[in-house]
């Protein structure tokens, strides 16, 4: 799997591996298309003739670059891109879903969707009369194997600013958008965002700036696309948002979701993560739990890896935590 490149807004090819694949091995498979672009389709699998009651999710699509997978020396690591986030993750639920059935066990179902890595598209659309709803739904993430307990929020938006362009040895034949929008920016960075005591500190990052045409040029726009990890309810942080900058500036949210609180499981590990991932667009479908082999740090990098063993361990996670939650209530 990891093997076919999948950068976000180009999944076909791992969907319809993965669809060939879950055929094969006799599930009911079917197909969501996500943002009218039908080469962009979500992937639900049952047991046919049962009603799920958990499900194991998580994404196919990638960040770029595409990054071939290797073994190390060792043969103790796997590295690539998707090993750990999460088309490793991927493949260990497929495995669990195996050792479920072998047991007898039926009352699950896989979902893999799209777009995890800049919108949630795929999981928003899963969410909207796709995907079953159940008793509770496992969300594959890195968490080096650990449950989540509390995750931040996220916040991604964009700043525009129009100016007019002119000479710029004669100040009064325009105004700079770039100057207007570095003083939005300057204001953001020195802002005191809300802390929370469970999941900490709002984090905010300037991800792109753009604008201009030429240094003798008052600038004619300006554009700025940034990312909060958040630590406060969404309206409350959007607000605090359009009083930071100026009235001229348009703000954009591309998405945003609240903190959250998880289920987790007594007598396993637990811990609070700051990433985002499609958890607060599933929750529609049932109570979330989110724990993946894998850590977070060497997600999106040029050294993605994971160990061999993380990945066996959680196809035995998966498939425990399945059966656990079934036999809860």
């Amino acid at each position: 799997m990891c093997a076919i490149p999948s950068i976000t807004n180009d999944e076909k090819a791992i969907v319809d591996f993965v669809h060939q694949l879950l055929t094969q091995k006799g599930y009911e498979v079917s197909l969501q298309t996500v943002g009218g672009d039908a080469s962009r389709q979500n992937l639900l699998a049952i047991v046919p003739g049962v009603k799920p009651e958990i499900m194991l999710t998580t994404h196919l699509d990638t960040v770029p670059p595409f990054i071939p997978p290797t073994d190390s020396e060792d043969g103790e690591w796997l590295w690539g891109r998707g090993v750990c986030d999460a088309k490793g993750i991927a493949a260990s639920m497929i495995v669990a879903g195996d050792r479920l059935r072998e047991a007898g066990e039926h009352r699950f179902a896989l979902l893999f969707v799209v777009g995890e890595e800049t919108c949630s598209d795929g999981a928003k659309k899963a969410a909207d009369n796709f995907a079953p709803s159940v008793r509770y739904f496992i969300d594959g993430e890195p968490t080096d194997m650990k449950l989540v307990s509390a995750m931040k929020g996220a916040m991604q938006f964009e700043l525009e600013v129009e100016g007019k362009a002119g000479h710029s040895a004669y100040p009064e034949s325009g105004h700079s958008a770039v100057h207007a929008l570095v003083h939005d920016v300057e204001n953001l960075l020195q802002t005191d965002w809300p802390q929370d005591g469970d999941v900490g500190e709002t984090n905010l990052n300037i991800g792109t700036i753009e604008g201009g045409v030429a240094p003798n040029v008052h600038a004619p726009f300006a554009r700025a696309s940034c990312m909060m990890r958040t630590a406060t309810d969404a309206k409350t942080l959007e607000e605090q948002l359009m009083s930071t900058v100026g009235d001229k500036t348009k703000v954009s949210i591309k998405s945003q979701s609240s903190p959250l609180h998880l289920h987790v499981v007594e007598g396993r590990e637990s811990c609070v993560v700051s990433f985002g991932s499609d958890v607060p667009y599933l929750l529609p479908l049932g109570t979330p739990l989110l724990v993946g082999p894998g850590s977070i740090l060497d997600a999106h990098t040029s050294h993605e890896k994971v160990k061999k063993s993380d990945l066996r361990d959680a196809v035995v996670l998966y498939a425990d935590l399945v059966t656990s939650l079934l036999k809860d209530g």
